[in-house]
């Protein structure tokens, strides 16, 4: 079993809870993120798992990407009428104001509902890949 260990990455210190997916950073793999030109110093029974952790490392970084920026589109949230969000979901008015719930619609005051567009994509989208 590995010891936890701390090194300096980039000025800071890298502690056991940012290291890569699974055990633990040690001095020698944050002293490669910090100089790439280091990979010579990797012994190569040591290659196979470092990859594995690498490539598990960077598809959870673009799945936390791909996340961030759902969260933040480049354009801005626009309020739909009753009309364009019964449209883009091909139901009827009625079928939408029975369900007030929905996670897309906004209530702006008694009897004034608008419908937010990002969190209808997020809504369509969730249930197309169901």
């Amino acid at each position: 079993m590995r010891r936890a260990t701390t090194a300096t990455l980039h000025g800071h210190e890298t502690r056991p809870e940012s290291a890569l997916p699974g055990r633990l950073l040690d001095v020698r793999e944050a002293a490669l993120l910090a100089d790439p030109e280091r990979v010579g110093d990797v012994p190569p029974d040591a290659i196979p798992a470092l990859l594995a952790q690498l490539a598990a490392l960077q598809v959870g970084l673009a799945a936390r990407l791909a996340v961030v920026s759902a969260a933040a589109p480049d354009e801005p949230d626009r309020l739909l009428t009753i009309d364009e969000a019964a449209e883009r979901l091909a139901v009827t008015k009625d079928w939408l104001r029975r369900r007030g719930t929905l996670p897309f619609v906004v209530k702006l005051s008694n009897g004034v509902v608008r419908y937010s567009s990002h969190a209808l994509d997020r809504f369509i989208d969730r249930h197309r890949h169901s």
